[in-house]
Order: structure tokens, then sequence, then C-alpha cells
């Protein structure tokens, strides 16, 4: 039991040089950080206010933002709104067209009717009384009849 004792306390001993080297090396890592810490609590304030800046200036351009957006959704609304009114007004006009160029070639028909009925027939007409007396002219001034060799000409003339 007294070498069981002895251990304990070697041992007690032992942890008690380890927490005074742990005590010691806190004391040193402390000497080497207290200088630094107003240069970190100064940051951490600089940091804070520039971090404070940073959310406010973000803040107003998302709000920004929003108003361009809005007022680019206003522009499309408009701009499509116009397109669809220019597009149903264009195609006004062309249904107006088309009915102006069909009644432009109904009239343009009935004057080419008019004129072949009017001018071009009786120009037959007169051509064929003409004919029709040249004919009759050609036949009291030559005044003998045909021969049969001529009246064999002109019909091969006509079935031919």
């Amino acid at each position: 039991m007294a070498i069981a004792v002895l251990i304990s306390s070697v041992a007690l001993l032992l942890s008690a040089f380890a927490s005074v080297g742990t005590f010691l090396a806190v004391r040193k890592l402390e000497s080497q950080v207290s200088p630094l810490v107003p240069q970190v609590t100064e940051f951490l304030v600089n940091s804070r206010a520039a971090l404070d800046e940073a959310l406010k200036q973000f803040r107003e351009t998302g709000e920004k933002t929003h108003a361009v957006l809005d007022d680019l959704h206003a522009e499309v609304t408009g701009f499509s709104q116009a397109r669809a009114e220019i597009t149903d007004r264009v195609q006004a006009q062309i249904q107006r067209m088309e009915l102006v160029l069909g009644d432009s070639l109904t009239n343009i028909q009935e004057v080419v009717t008019a004129v072949h009925g009017g001018v071009i027939k009786p120009i037959r007409e007169v051509n064929g009384v003409v004919a029709g007396i040249r004919a009759a002219y050609h036949v009291f001034v030559s005044g003998r009849r045909p021969s049969v060799a001529q009246a064999t000409q002109d019909e091969e003339s006509f079935i031919g």
C-alpha cells in the first residue's frame, strides 16, 4: 500500500508541475495577446460600421432596382399595347385595300366588257359590212362569172 501511495503522490506531484507549466504558458500567451485586444476590438467596430453601411447601400440599391423594374414593366406593357393597336390598324388597312382592289378589278372588267361590246363588236360588224361591199363591188366590177378553176381554188382554200 505504501507503494500505491508513493505512486499516487508522484502522479499528483507531476500533475502539479504540469499545472504550473500550463499556468506559465497561459501567462506568456496572455502577455502576447493583450496588446492585440484593442486592435481587434477596433477592427470589429470598424467592420460593424462598414457592414452596416454596405447593408444600407444594398437596401437602397434593391429599392432602386425594384423601381427600375417597375418602370420597365410599365414600358413593356405600354409597348405591347401599342404593338397590338398598330397590328389591328394595319390589318384593318389591309382589309380596306383588298376591298378597294376588288372593286377596282370589278370596275376594270366592266370597262373592258363595255369596250368590247360597244367598240370592238361594232368595228367587227362594220368590217364585215365593208368586206361584203368590197366583194359585191368586185363582183359587179369584174362583170363576169368566175371560172370553174377559180371556184375550185376558192373552195380548196376554205377546206384546207
